[in-house]
């Protein structure tokens, strides 16, 4: 008996097989058929093969942890898209010009979809032997499922945390973006001149990538002495970590770019770049600051007034920066 039942459960199991099979090929051969008499499935074909849409991203995520509470306060989710188009601005130039060629494409392939699913045409049901119902019902799924659906909008994430020392506070912040605030930031950091409050937003987020681990390095790398004057604390100085290159001149919070100082030569420094006297004197010197415009290299240049930086994409860009 017992045999008798695993021999029954085996052949019923194999009849679904088999029923599922056939009624999958029966299936195929009716959407066939609807593919061949329908107009509108070889309008839309003949449509998708005239029609391109760009491939892109739609999906972005980024995560920043801070281990300086008073950054991770200072700092919002929206400097940190702002910062990552800037420092990225090739990439997201033609991000933003693939989508909106898409968006501008697909306003006029939905105007000739449109027009497909209002075509009016006769087909003899019962001489393809197919129901009417099931006819429109395939047709209608097929043509949903061949429509295209290009890349329209996307969904930047972005994630701030921070961790105190001992793991005893933990904070975070946390925000979606469009591609429409994606563009619209895009916008504000691509132009000729930058808002202030969009400059101050960039430079507090360069800023805060001088962590507290960050800043112990340096520390100790210089030997917790000014790298100029040679203080240290033991004799009552204020250690900062210096900018090399002043953010305000395109400087990166990089180990190579930061230095020790102490208080009252970087107060004395503000935003200076130091240069060798044989520097000063070559005109031809090239420094490796970009221009915070069109991104090329700043020379080293002579004028009416002294020495200055100015843009080498002169005169397509003009911008100058003071020593």
């Amino acid at each position: 008996m017992f045999y008798f039942l695993i021999f029954l459960g085996i052949t019923i199991a194999c009849c679904v097989v088999i029923y599922k099979e056939r009624q999958k090929k029966f299936n195929n051969n009716l959407k066939n058929k609807v593919e061949e008499h329908s107009a509108k499935i070889v309008a839309l074909k003949t449509l998708n093969e005239a029609t391109f849409f760009h491939q892109a991203k739609d999906l972005f995520q980024l995560y920043k942890y801070y281990d300086n509470k008073l950054n991770f306060q200072k700092i919002e989710p929206t400097y940190i898209l702002l910062a990552e188009i800037k420092t990225n601005m090739d990439f997201f130039t033609e991000y933003v010009r693939i989508v909106c060629e898409n968006r501008q494409k697909y306003r006029q392939y939905q105007f000739e979809i449109e027009k497909i699913l209002k075509m009016d045409y006769s087909i003899d049901y019962e001489k393809i032997g197919i129901p009417k119902s099931f006819f429109d019902r395939c047709e209608a799924n097929l043509l949903s499922d061949r429509i295209l659906c290009p890349v329209l909008d996307c969904t930047f994430y972005i994630s701030m945390m921070y961790s105190s020392p001992r793991r005893r506070v933990n904070l975070q912040k946390e925000a979606f973006f469009n591609f429409d605030d994606l563009f619209a930031c895009f916008e504000s950091v691509s132009g000729d001149w930058l808002d202030k409050n969009i400059y101050l937003n960039l430079a507090a987020v360069e800023r805060g990538e001088v962590s507290d681990s960050l800043r112990y390095d340096i520390l100790h790398r210089d030997g917790f002495k000014c790298v100029i004057c040679g203080t240290s604390a033991k004799q009552g100085a204020r250690l900062h970590v210096d900018h090399i290159i002043p953010i305000s001149k395109g400087g990166r919070s990089i180990p190579s770019n930061l230095r020790t100082l102490c208080e009252r030569c970087n107060l004395g420094k503000s935003n200076k770049i130091e240069m060798d006297e044989d520097e000063r004197k070559n005109n031809r010197y090239k420094c490796n600051l970009t221009c915070s415009i069109c991104g090329e290299k700043l020379v080293l240049r002579k004028g009416r007034y002294g020495t200055f930086y100015g843009c080498s994409n002169y005169p397509k860009c003009k911008f100058t920066r003071q020593l």
